[in-house]
């Protein structure tokens, strides 16, 4: 069975996921809708035009905005995928839902609520220092016709904030609603650079929501215990589950540490590590004398109990190669 659906990016917590498109409705990439959360109605931006997808395949998309403005360009997108836990929510279906698109007033009066939000924010750190609680507000969000105030915050442990919610519900006349949440969506929603310079990959992605483990670090070569593999959020860096299918790909194509190698005259060899990136394998000989030698010249030829065996074939130097002739594959060709 097959669903209509959209992709949706909503800005209470800075994701893009597929929304469910009633029958008989249109859907069109670049316009806003109102849609059906689980926090409460509210404008949604479309990332894609309608599609087909089976609730067994249905993923959760990353988004593009960078800035987190809203602003992002819809064609710009890189529609990454993670799939999502098809027991985790028995209520998906009612809550994650296209009602409506949206007006064009409508739009206005949501995108001028951005404004309003950080002068929200200001009061309310205000008043969690006052009443001196240990929590970190993220941000404030404003959902749809301000019929909810949303206040994500990190802390440590549980906050009695119930003070708190009085008091901001007396300032701004609205329903109030406190969401702890975990280091990674604050640091989603927060944004940054990552040591490699790059925006964080869980602001890009939507990565962060499965767990990531040290073995993801020790696949992809990386010493387990250097502090290098934690991110702006203090937990393991989110490329090394975006990175992860990459190296369990490309690990296929390599012989595994201690696999025996057979070269020229018999002589045996080890394997010892490998660099995926650079698709070269360490290998050393019964001195213990390591070389580096390209992937392309080990050829597998069979397992022998808990080991495979190799050939490693050296390649000719550069200057012994035989010279390529242009007049077959150049431009003299006839």
């Amino acid at each position: 069975m097959t669903y209509r659906a959209c992709n949706i990016k909503t800005w209470f917590d800075n994701m893009v996921i597929p929304y469910l498109v009633p029958d008989g409705m249109e859907v069109q990439k670049g316009k806003w809708y109102l849609v059906s959360t689980r926090f409460g109605e509210d404008l949604g931006l479309a990332y894609t035009d309608l599609q087909e997808i089976t609730r067994e395949k249905f993923q959760l998309k990353k988004p593009a905005s960078a800035d987190g403005s809203g602003e992002a360009e819809i064609d710009d997108v890189h529609m990454e995928t993670a799939p999502i836990d098809t027991q985790a929510d028995a209520s998906f279906f009612d809550t994650q839902r296209i009602l409506r698109l949206a007006a064009e007033e409508e739009v206005k009066e949501y995108k001028s609520l951005r404004v309003e939000e950080s002068h929200i924010f200001e009061q309310a750190r205000s008043e969690i220092h006052e009443l001196n609680l240990e929590m970190k507000l993220i941000n404030v969000h404003f959902l749809f016709q301000r019929k909810k105030l949303i206040f994500n915050f990190t802390a440590d442990n549980r906050v009695d904030f119930r003070v708190l919610v009085k008091r901001l519900a007396g300032l701004f006349k609205t329903r109030i609603e406190m969401r702890q949440i975990g280091v990674r969506d604050a640091a989603k929603l927060d944004g940054g650079y990552g040591v490699c310079g790059v925006i964080n990959c869980c602001r890009r992605s939507n990565c962060h929501i499965n767990s990531i483990y040290l073995k993801m670090g020790k696949d992809q070569g990386f010493v387990v215990n250097s502090s290098k593999l934690t991110g702006v959020c203090g937990r393991l860096m989110c490329c090394l589950a975006y990175e992860m299918p990459f190296y369990q790909e490309e690990l296929r194509k390599y012989p595994e540490q201690g696999a025996l190698v057979t070269g020229p005259e018999n002589k045996s060899y080890m394997v010892m590590s490998f660099n995926i990136i650079k698709k070269d394998v360490y290998i050393s000989d019964e001195f213990h004398h390591q070389k580096k030698v390209p992937l392309e010249t080990l050829k597998f030829l069979k397992r022998e109990g808990n080991r495979t065996l190799w050939q490693f074939t050296p390649q000719p130097p550069a200057s012994q190669q035989p010279a390529q002739d242009i007049r077959e594959n150049g431009p003299f060709r006839r």
